[in-house]
C-alpha cells in the first residue's frame, strides 16, 4: 500500500527520544518500565485515554505456574495442546518459564491478587487448564494490572496521539508521524516499539474496546514489515449482547462452576467436548452456535450452580453482575442470553522472542505481535502473560540494539502526499465491520472469503479515511490468508474443508507484496 508520506525536508513540531512505545496498555507500559530503568528516554504514545484499552477490560486472569500442585512443563503442554499444532515451542517455553518471575514482579509492583483464608494467593481453572493456574482480582484482573503499571512507570505519556505513519528511510523506522489535536507531529527515536493492541474491534460484534482496529499491525505492513497467522482470530463463546453493546462474561464464570444450557435447559456441551464447559475456546464458540442451530433458540449460561458450591457470585464477580443488573438480570435468580463474539486477535507483526520485527527499529509486543505462543488458539489468560513476558524481552532487545540504530535524525524529515483514492466512494468503520463479521467470521467458506475480498479491496481504494482504510486493508490480508488456508484449524473454521490437514501444520505469512498484487 502505497504510503501517506516519503521521507523528505518540511517543518513540522517535532519531538526527539531514545525509545517511542505507540499504545499503554500491560505490554507497552511494562516494555517502557523496563526501558526506563536500563537508562533510556522513553515516550508512550496512546490513542485515546491511558484507561481505554483491552487490558483495563480484561477480566479473568493471568496464567502462571505458581500454584504447588503446577509446573512450567504442565502450563507448557496445556499450551501447546490449545494451540492446535502452530505453537512456537520455544516461544511457548520462554512464556512459561518467565511467566512465573514476571507474576511475582507483578505483585510486587502492587497487584493484588485475590487470596483465600490463610492468605494464598487464590487460583481459579479456566478452559483447557489441566490445573487451577489463574491468579485474579475478582473480576477486573486487567484494571488493577493497569492500575500498577501506571502507577510504576515514571517517563513520559502523552494521550490522545493517533499514530499514522512510520517515518522509514533505506529501510530503517526513525520514528512515527502522529495526529496531536488535530495537528501532525513527528517523534522521532532510533527505536519504536508497536503496543498497539489487537484487531478483533474490526469485527461487527466484539468485547473490544473502539481502539482495537489493528492500526498499528496495518502500517507496519504498509512499511514493509512481515505479518504472521492473520487468519487466527479467536471468539470468545460467552458474551451478553443487546442493541447497544456487547460485553464480555468471564471464562473464569465457567471455571467456578457455571454452565452453558439451552433454550430447553439442557446442558449440552458434553455432547461436543468431553472438557464440557471448559473445553479449548474454539470448540466452545462452534458447539453454542450449532446447538443454537438445533434447539431453535437462545443459548443461556446458568451461574446457579456456582452458589451451590458455596461461592458468593457477586462478590466474586462484582463488575460483571453490576453489568447484568443494568441489564434487568439477575445471575443469582435468570439464566443469562449468550452468544459468541470476537475477542482476541492470534495473528499481528512478525516478531522474533525479543520483540523485533523485520523491519529495522521497530518493534512490537502485546497482541500487535505475533510471537507464534498462541498457535491456532490461545490458552485462556495467556495474553496478560504474554504481555509482561515480552514486553519485558522487547525492552532488552531495544537495549541491545540501541547503541547499532541510527541516530541520524537531521537526515530524515517528512513530507505528506495527497492520497490518491481508486474510487471516490466513502465508507464508515461499520462497513468494515460488518463484512468482516458475516464473510471472516466464526464459520468461513471460500464464497464468503471472496465477498469479502471484494468488498473490502473497494473500501481500501476509497475516499474513506484513514483509519477505515486501514482497518479494509487488515480485514483484506486476514480474508486472504484465511483464503489460503483450506483447512480448519483453532480460532479458523472453513466449513468447506473443515479438517485440519497435514500440509497446512505451518504459520502463514503476508507481506506488502501480497498487498501490492491484490490493490495495485
Amino acid at each position: 500500500m502505497k504510503s501517506l508520506l516519503t521521507v523528505d525536508s518540511l517543518d513540522i513540531p517535532s519531538e526527539t527520544y531514545d525509545v517511542v512505545v505507540v499504545g499503554s496498555g500491560a505490554a507497552g507500559l511494562y516494555c517502557a518500565i523496563v526501558l526506563k530503568r536500563l537508562g533510556l528516554d522513553v515516550c508512550v504514545l496512546s490513542k485515546s485515554e491511558m484507561y481505554e484499552g483491552s487490558t483495563f477490560l480484561a477480566q479473568g486472569g493471568i496464567a502462571s505456574a505458581l500454584p504447588p500442585d503446577d509446573s512450567t512443563d504442565l502450563h507448557f503442554a496445556d499450551t501447546v495442546r490449545a494451540g492446535a499444532g502452530l505453537v512456537d515451542r520455544k516461544m511457548a517455553r520462554i512464556l512459561v518459564e518467565e511467566g512465573v518471575k514476571r507474576v511475582i514482579d507483578l505483585i510486587e509492583l502492587g497487584v493484588d491478587f485475590d487470596k483465600d483464608e490463610e492468605g494464598f494467593i487464590r487460583f481459579t481453572k479456566e478452559a483447557a487448564h489441566s490445573v487451577a493456574r489463574i491468579a485474579h482480582c475478582k473480576d477486573k484482573t486487567g484494571e488493577d494490572i493497569e492500575k500498577a503499571l501506571i502507577s510504576a512507570y515514571s517517563g513520559r505519556i502523552q494521550e490522545f496521539v493517533r499514530v499514522k505513519e512510520l517515518i522509514v528511510k533505506n529501510g530503517r523506522c526513525y520514528g512515527v508521524l502522529a495526529e496531536v489535536s488535530g495537528d501532525l507531529r513527528a517523534f522521532y527515536a532510533p527505536a519504536v516499539v508497536f503496543a498497539t493492541g489487537g484487531a478483533a474491534g474490526l469485527f461487527e460484534k466484539t468485547t473490544n474496546p473502539p481502539t482495537s482496529t489493528g492500526d498499528g499491525i496495518t502500517i507496519a505492513l504498509r512499511y514493509g514489515a512481515k505479518l504472521k497467522d492473520l487468519e487466527f482470530v479467536q471468539f470468545h463463546p460467552t458474551a451478553f449482547c443487546d442493541d447497544k453493546e456487547c460485553f464480555l462474561i468471564s471464562e473464569a464464570v465457567r471455571g467456578e462452576g457455571a454452565v452453558i444450557v439451552d433454550r430447553h435447559g439442557r446442558r449440552f456441551m458434553g455432547d461436543y467436548h468431553h472438557l464440557w464447559e471448559l473445553a479449548p475456546r474454539d470448540v466452545v464458540t462452534r458447539a453454542i452456535e450449532t446447538q443454537r442451530r438445533l434447539s431453535g433458540g437462545d443459548i443461556y449460561l446458568d451461574f446457579r450452580p456456582i452458589e451451590r458450591r458455596g461461592i458468593d457470585i457477586y462478590e466474586r464477580f462484582p463488575t460483571i453482575c453490576r453489568k447484568l443488573k443494568e441489564k434487568g438480570l439477575d445471575p443469582k435468580k435468570d439464566l443469562i442470553p449468550i452468544t459468541p463474539v470476537a475477542h482476541y486477535y492470534i495473528g499481528g507483526v512478525a516478531v522474533d522472542s525479543f520483540g523485533r520485527t523485520s523491519l529495522k527499529g521497530l518493534y512490537a509486543v502485546g497482541e500487535a505481535a505475533c510471537t507464534g505462543v498462541h498457535g491456532a488458539n490461545r490458552l485462556a489468560s495467556n495474553s496478560l502473560l504474554e504481555c509482561v513476558v515480552f514486553g519485558n524481552r522487547a525492552a532488552y532487545g531495544v537495549y541491545a540494539d540501541w547503541r547499532y540504530l541510527s541516530k541520524r535524525f537531521a537526515e530524515v524529515r517528512v513530507k505528506l502526499e495527497e492520497w490518491k483514492p481508486q474510487n471516490e466512494q466513502k465508507y464508515v468503520l461499520e462497513d468494515v465491520k460488518k463484512v468482516l463479521w458475516s464473510n471472516v467470521g466464526i464459520v468461513r467458506t471460500a464464497d464468503s472469503l471472496t465477498k469479502a475480498i471484494d468488498r473490502l479491496s473497494n473500501i481500501a481504494l476509497s475516499l474513506s479515511n484513514w483509519e477505515v482504510r486501514n482497518g479494509a486493508i487488515l480485514g483484506l490480508a486476514m480474508a486472504i490468508s484465511a483464503m489460503r488456508r483450506e483447512e480448519s484449524r483453532g480460532g479458523h473454521f472453513r466449513s468447506d474443508f473443515p479438517y485440519e490437514r497435514e500440509e497446512f501444520k505451518r504459520h502463514s505469512e503476508f507481506t506488502l507484496e501480497d498487498l501490492e498484487r491484490l490493490l495495485f
